[in-house]
């Protein structure tokens, strides 16, 4: 659903309610007064369907002109030639053209779903505390209550039956996403699959290592990832060590393919594991403060009434004690939802694994770098097709990291 529908789906919703629930209190018709609960939780679970996503495409935007206004919206030198302007080269197939969402809407979906799940229970806990509490007598409203208690459940366990391996359709989408990447710079540095292929060769190879890619299912995208060719008889051939066992092309545009690599794969990869680990960083430091706050709260309250129960015994006023007893119910539950939120989005350990990839990059800069500017080395096709497969190692070994964190084969519904 385009973001425009999620906004004008949380407008209708949030009038319905409001209009019913201003009808109930005016009318006190018992139908109206008990489904204004019912109606209520239908609106949390509406907003918390859309809210997120509405919420990440702003900050998408807002991030996009903050980077833009303060020159991060780094780009390639235009003297150094893109990857689209080397032989053979061609762009490459958008993740929308095979699959009905880009990688980064799956994220999102994945995402919205399992911060919903991880708030239901809190609610659910929220409206049974409310009923028992203020209405311990029932009547219509009570039952209202305890009827959206049932229907935030019944969501609940509705939504994980029906959303088995829910980090599938993002992890495969990225997957194929990053295999096209990975063969439009291989084509660049001429290794791998086009290791010693003459130019009139190269788009046969590429076309069929494409359309493999566009039509595999999951378990063969993962064989794909491997750097390696495998012989009809079930034997391997790395790479890398046919890097050194058969010859290369001794093209005179090397150099200029090497800085390609270097700006293109090297420098913009390593700038975006930088800007995603210090997001990450943000995120886990905001949500550690939110579920502090929540303990420290709930602590600061029950010790708060303890005070005012011995200076002031038995004039407890009932306003008070209902207060007390509604945050007391209330803020475990919501921390517990903060941490399986923290749990699900696993921002710590995405920035490790960031992190330790921007480091192997920025090693591999300074490798190239040398390369490019050591004008008498011997061979520097061979190193630099080299080079640049441990590059493709390196990224490949993040992507099996990330797949390792946001791989799940259910939610978490238990949190």
């Amino acid at each position: 659903m385009p973001n425009a529908g999620r906004a004008a789906g949380v407008a209708a919703t949030t009038a319905v309610t409001a209009a019913w629930s201003t009808a109930a209190a005016s009318t006190g018709t018992p139908a109206l007064v008990v489904g204004a609960p019912v109606l209520g939780a239908l609106w949390l679970l509406v907003v918390l369907d859309s809210g997120y996503l509405l919420g990440r495409e702003w900050a998408h935007r807002r991030r996009r002109r903050a980077d833009a206004s303060s020159g991060e919206a780094w780009t390639p030198p235009p003297q150094v030639r893109r990857p689209l302007d080397h032989p053979g080269v061609i762009r490459r197939p958008a993740a929308g053209t095979l699959n009905a969402h880009q990688p980064v809407d799956l994220q999102g979906r994945y995402r919205a779903t399992g911060i919903r799940l991880a708030v239901l229970p809190a609610l659910a806990v929220t409206f049974l505390t409310v009923q028992t509490v203020l209405l311990p007598q029932g009547g219509d409203l009570g039952r209202g209550f305890v009827l959206a208690e049932v229907l935030l459940l019944l969501a609940m366990i509705w939504t994980v039956w029906r959303r088995q391996e829910p980090s599938r359709p993002w992890v495969v989408s990225r997957t194929r996403t990053e295999l096209f990447r990975r063969e439009m710079f291989l084509i660049v540095a001429q290794a791998g699959p086009y290791l010693g292929l003459a130019p009139d060769d190269v788009p046969r190879t590429r076309d069929a290592r494409l359309s493999l890619i566009a039509a595999s299912d999951p378990a063969r995208l993962d064989q794909l990832l491997y750097l390696r060719h495998r012989d009809d008889d079930g034997s391997e051939r790395h790479w890398r060590d046919e890097v050194w066992r058969r010859p290369g092309p001794a093209d005179a545009d090397t150099v200029e393919r090497m800085r390609t690599y270097l700006d293109h794969r090297i420098r913009r990869q390593a700038r975006y594991f930088r800007l995603a680990a210090d997001k990450c960083d943000r995120a886990e430091l905001r949500f550690g403060a939110v579920a502090k706050g929540t303990v420290v709260t709930a602590v600061a309250v029950a010790l708060g009434y303890a005070v005012f129960l011995t200076l002031a015994p038995g004039t407890a006023r009932p306003t008070v004690s209902l207060v007390i007893a509604l945050l007391a119910a209330g803020l475990p539950p919501l921390c517990n939802s903060v941490l399986a939120v923290q749990n699900l989005l696993a921002f710590q350990r995405l920035s490790v694994s960031y992190r330790e990839t921007r480091q192997e990059l920025l090693g591999h800069e300074n490798t190239l770098r040398r390369l490019i500017a050591d004008h008498t080395a011997e061979d520097r096709g061979a190193a630099f097709r080299a080079l640049a497969l441990a590059v493709e190692s390196t990224l490949t070994e993040e992507h099996r990291r990330w797949r390792i964190i946001v791989a799940k084969p259910e939610f978490d519904a238990g949190l």
